[in-house]
């Protein structure tokens, strides 16, 4: 044994805490289901963050179904981009054509 200040500490067994910390422990281990007693501050926590994590799932499931079933404006961007790429293209056939049309009348074709 060894002593410390006017406390006599057992030094046989590293490894556990001395026996007040394990009282002190087993005190607030066992005290933890009392805080999680309807009406307790700890049960309205705890409450409030399961009902929240509920309530945010059922939130996102409703917008991504929603997305997913009545969503339109994904097509309604596709078809303004091919619309586009159309234009594109057909200025750009329209440009050589110019160019050509150009060339042949000023005497370079």
């Amino acid at each position: 044994r060894s002593h410390f200040g006017s406390r006599q500490w057992d030094v046989s067994c590293p490894v556990l805490p001395p026996q007040p910390v394990m009282a002190a422990l087993k005190r607030m281990i066992t005290g933890i289901p009392g805080h999680f007693q309807p009406g307790t501050f700890g049960y309205s926590l705890a409450f409030g963050a399961v009902a929240g994590t509920v309530l945010g799932g059922v939130e996102y499931g409703t917008r991504h179904l929603s997305v997913m079933l009545w969503d339109t404006e994904r097509e309604k961007l596709q078809s303004r981009l091919r619309y586009l790429e159309k234009q594109v293209v057909f200025n750009k056939e329209q440009e050589a054509e110019g160019k050509a049309h150009y060339l042949s009348q000023n005497g370079y074709g």
